[in-house]
């Protein structure tokens, strides 16, 4: 994902704006603007940074992307729900949790890691056929929270001209041919059919064709396998749509905690559909820089000390990590000495019951 001085870097060289005249427009200093493009100003201000994006004559991916780098709140699109979005803003920075404990990450802004498997999906629909990926990995590794991230940052990462769809078969609706099918039409911007079936959803994509370059990302796919609605004739028609009528413009990425192939074989539901996933990602621990990442996160410096007890006993594991530093920010806050060691108990009590 490219940063913040990255993207300032490349928008300033796009309008051919120099460090004095985009500060004289926005009326601050322009040695500001020189350390935000050397990225030596870490979190830097916001309001400054939405006062640059008219200048810059943004779009509102990039603008988005502007500020999701620089950490910033950013407005979205009203009503689009290719993307998933709805309403007009999402949460200020000062009502996000510095660290999420229990449900999946939805915000890009507290997403943390992750950055070679992201690059790697990133190129890869880059060019054209989409390439099928399957994000495999263990219980509580984040594979949802990828998902989500994913959601939010492949138009900008990617192009502006993908749509992405998002397909979480934990919803009930999701397991229902029917509503499946209806939600994949509102998405992709095709005529909505009340009463769809999968030969009718096969007949207009034929007609219609897609015309943006499309993402669906699909997660817990075992629950979908396990739907009696969804059912071998279903698998076998998406494989239909994507190889007959998308023109190498329909990508699919889903989530497993094992190779789609062998699960769906497991499941009695082997179909070419999941054949076609020679991409995999296996999400494993994250990296000492990534959990580092994390722990730089708290509105309350961790010391030493507690950094490295932390380090020790999450192990990399992204859901212990957060767990961790939860409890430590949470003792911290109500007033618990830096030196005190308290907190650990309550930590240890938490790892001996996961």
């Amino acid at each position: 994902m490219s940063t913040f001085a990255q993207l300032l870097v490349q928008y300033m060289d796009r309008m051919g704006m120099s460090n004095s005249e985009l500060a004289r427009r926005v009326g601050f200093h322009r040695h500001t603007l020189i350390r935000w493009r050397r990225g030596e100003i870490v979190r830097p201000d916001c309001d400054k940074i939405r006062a640059c994006i008219p200048h810059l004559q943004l779009n509102p991916d990039e603008g988005n992307a502007l500020l999701m780098a620089a950490g910033c709140a950013y407005r979205q699109r009203s009503g689009n729900t290719a993307l998933g979005l709805q309403g007009d803003e999402l949460l200020p920075d000062e009502a996000l949790s510095p660290f999420v404990v229990g449900p999946p990450i939805t915000d890009p802004r507290q997403f943390c890691g992750r950055h070679i498997a992201l690059q790697r999906i990133y190129k890869l629909w880059r060019r054209f056929p989409l390439q099928n990926i399957a994000i495999t990995g263990e219980r509580r590794s984040g594979k949802s929270s990828l998902l989500h991230y994913l959601k939010h940052t492949v138009r900008t990462e990617v192009s502006s001209q993908h749509q992405v769809v998002l397909v979480d078969f934990k919803e009930a609706r999701m397991r229902q041919q029917h509503s499946l099918l209806v939600h994949l039409l509102e998405a992709l911007g095709l005529p909505r059919i009340t009463d769809c079936s999968l030969i009718t959803f096969e007949e207009l994509i034929s007609h219609h064709g897609l015309q943006k370059p499309t993402i669906i990302l699909m997660d817990d796919i075992e629950y979908g396998l396990d739907s009696s609605d969804l059912d071998q004739e279903f698998w076998w028609g998406l494989r239909s749509i994507q190889h007959n009528y998308s023109l190498g413009k329909l990508g699919f990425l889903l989530t497993s905690r094992q190779a789609p192939a062998k699960l769906a074989l497991e499941k009695g539901k082997p179909s070419p559909f999941f054949n076609v996933f020679g991409y995999q990602v296996v999400l494993d621990k994250f990296t000492e820089e990534d959990s580092l990442d994390l722990l730089k996160r708290s509105p309350i410096a961790f010391n030493e000390t507690d950094t490295a007890w932390i380090l020790q006993h999450s192990q990399g594991e992204p859901a212990i990590l957060q767990h961790l530093c939860e409890i430590r920010l949470q003792s911290l806050e109500e007033g618990e000495d830096v030196s005190d060691t308290e907190w650990r108990t309550r930590a240890e009590s938490l790892l001996a019951s996961l």
